[in-house]
């Protein structure tokens, strides 16, 4: 893995998923080959091998895919990779696990004679010169952004997944891939929300989340919001058994990009600094979901002669790219203007209210504002106010009941929601007031 040619370019490092095959590839002259410990994932009965593995939070999953990690220095490196793994579906998805690692760009895959699974069948049935020629006519993915038809792999929409409160999923459904902005007035719960959004994808699909949150201390802070969203239970319910329970369910299924809370390290936590810190929890914790909240606490430095609209939109596309290449259901959250409101209207913001640009609208997949319209009651409206493909969902609102002693939401099952009635029982009030004084 330290031989120049790899750093530039002249050689790729061929990753076979046995020894056998890393053998049988150096033998036919390819003397950078390397072959994963303990080789491929299992795949479950019923899924797609060619898709990602939903199930990376448990521990063998993510011990899998160590090697990986340990190596992420040298990798950065290296120019070139060919996957010579095997033609079965636990080699598929090892391939597509990999490649989400490493990116596509880099990534050559190989073609098998018929009847071939692997680099040694090949040697065995036809010969080292079918291995040589397996090796060296390896396919890249499409780079350099000119590409014909054909260079496209074959893909369906992205599979789309339920929020976990029912009501929401007309409108909400989210994809490995996309920008998530929310937003909302302070105190309306845009972060409560988030965070139980989180542990519903954590406990529905089993996705593990990467949690950014420079503006709620971890320790005691966000760890008591997760502890109230993954027991379901008020504080005066809980047990030692409870909090042990929801505490293991935070170490299973959540990581946290902080500084470092021995206060020994000084890291200025730029935005760049943070996706580095994100990509290396996508290999070493297999994250799913990346949160960052909120996005004012995050340092931002631009260069000279940038505008703030300008860096917005750069920093939203590289958080964008992120998410693309690494799989990852991105969400920032971010406060709105504090000129709204101003002169005494209260109203319910949307992304062009989000302070510095409006690519706050213009950027993500999904544009979500957490609303509370009555204070004297105990529902809080989801408004989608963007959803950039059909297939994910559509604008409007769902009011969700929320539940103060676990700080938590849930669907009202379709029961009228009562800050409209409530609304529109204050807007009669209003007309035959002013029709009296006529």
């Amino acid at each position: 893995m330290d031989d120049p040619a790899l750093e530039e370019g002249h050689k790729a490092l061929i990753i076979t998923e046995g020894e056998i095959d890393g053998l049988t590839a150096i033998d036919c002259g390819f003397h950078t080959t390397v072959s994963v410990p303990d080789g491929a994932p299992p795949v479950r009965d019923g899924e797609d091998p060619d898709q990602l593995d939903e199930a990376v939070p448990d521990d063998d999953s993510r011990g899998k895919f160590e090697f990986v990690y340990n190596n992420r220095h040298r990798i950065k490196r290296i120019k070139r990779f060919i996957l010579a793994v095997d033609n079965d579906p636990p080699g598929r998805r090892l391939a597509a696990e990999l490649v989400r690692r490493l990116g596509a760009a880099r990534c050559s895959f190989v073609t098998y004679p018929e009847g071939c699974k692997d680099l040694n069948d090949v040697k065995m049935q036809e010969g080292p010169d079918a291995v040589v020629r397996v090796i060296t006519e390896a396919k890249p993915y499409p780079v350099k952004g000119i590409y014909l038809l054909s260079d496209y792999p074959e893909l369906d929409e992205p599979v789309t997944y339920s929020t976990g409160w029912p009501d929401l999923d007309d409108y909400l459904r989210v994809w490995l891939g996309e920008l998530m902005v929310v937003t909302g007035i302070p105190g309306h719960g845009k972060s409560t929300w988030t965070m139980n959004l989180c542990v519903n994808l954590a406990r529905k699909h089993g996705w593990r989340v990467g949690v950014a949150s420079f503006e709620i201390p971890t320790v005691p802070a966000l760890r008591f919001k997760l502890r109230l969203a993954a027991s379901g239970l008020g504080t005066k319910q809980w047990t030692r058994d409870d909090v042990a329970e929801a505490d293991v369910f935070i170490q299973q299924h959540f990581v946290f990009i902080d500084a470092d809370p021995t206060g020994e390290a000084d890291d200025d936590m730029t935005l760049e600094w943070l996706l580095d810190r994100a990509a290396d929890a996508v290999m070493r914790h297999s994250i799913r979901v990346l949160v960052i909240d909120p996005w004012n606490e995050v340092e931002h430095y631009r260069p000279k002669g940038e505008s703030e609209t300008q860096y917005i939109n750069r920093a939203l596309r590289q958080i964008r790219k992120f998410a693309l290449r690494y799989g990852v259901l991105a969400i920032v959250v971010a406060h709105p203007t504090k000129e709204l409101g101003k002169g005494g209207e209260s109203r319910t913001p949307t992304l062009y209210d989000i302070e510095g640009s409006a690519a706050w609208y213009n950027k993500p997949d999904h544009g979500v504002v957490i609303d509370v319209p009555d204070p004297d009651l105990y529902e809080t409206v989801v408004w989608v106010k963007k959803a950039r493909f059909s297939w994910s969902g559509r604008k409007g609102d769902v009011t969700l009941e929320y539940l103060p002693e676990t700080e938590g939401y849930r669907s009202l099952n379709g029961f009228a929601p009562l800050w409209k009635a409530a609304q529109a029982d204050h807007q009669q009030y209003r007309h035959k007031s002013t029709g009296s004084e006529s």
